[in-house]
């Protein structure tokens, strides 16, 4: 029998959320269209460039592949990777590394002209260093890259929001 009840239960539970409306949303860097878009980039930036057109597409963006036909044009310029010691262990050895990425980008629309004037994304982090094992720490810092890629991603895509939304008002 209490199983019967906690069936019963739970099915009510299913059923009263599901009246209500609730449901899990996502939440959307670029809240509205913002048209058609084309991504160059160098071949040093490929990744970033993939990163960026899975969040574009993410958000209902569409991207072609000839910047003629696009309505804006995101240039990643330069992009940089740097790591530098943040903390030594009592033998003086590395103990915690910090490492930064920074993207240099611009937004122009069809005309050429700047909507996003040349501008920095970065972001950085740290993370501890075990000599013991340094495949593990290699392995670990690929991560913490790709994590890096993606917060500068948002960054770009937070930056085309704000842009979107002045350019909606505006008209």
């Amino acid at each position: 029998m209490p199983k019967k009840w906690l069936l019963i239960n739970l099915a009510w539970v299913f059923l009263t959320l599901n009246a209500c409306g609730w449901q899990l949303r996502s939440n959307p860097l670029l809240a509205n269209q913002f048209g058609t878009v084309h991504i160059s980039h160098p071949q040093s930036q490929i990744p970033l460039a993939i990163e960026l057109t899975r969040a574009l597409k993410a958000n209902n963006i569409e991207l072609v592949g000839v910047a003629d036909s696009a309505d804006y044009q995101i240039k990643l310029l330069d992009a940089q990777k740097s790591r530098r010691i943040s903390a030594l262990n009592p033998s003086a050895r590395v103990a915690q590394y910090q490492i930064f990425q920074t993207v240099d980008y611009l937004v122009v629309d069809k005309q050429g002209i700047p909507i996003i004037p040349a501008t920095t994304a970065s972001a950085e982090t740290t993370y501890n260093y075990n000599e013991l094992d340094v495949l593990a720490a290699q392995s670990e810092e690929t991560l913490l890259h790709n994590n890096l890629r993606k917060e500068i991603v948002r960054q770009i895509l937070r930056r085309l929001g704000e842009v979107s939304d002045k350019q909606k008002g505006n008209q």
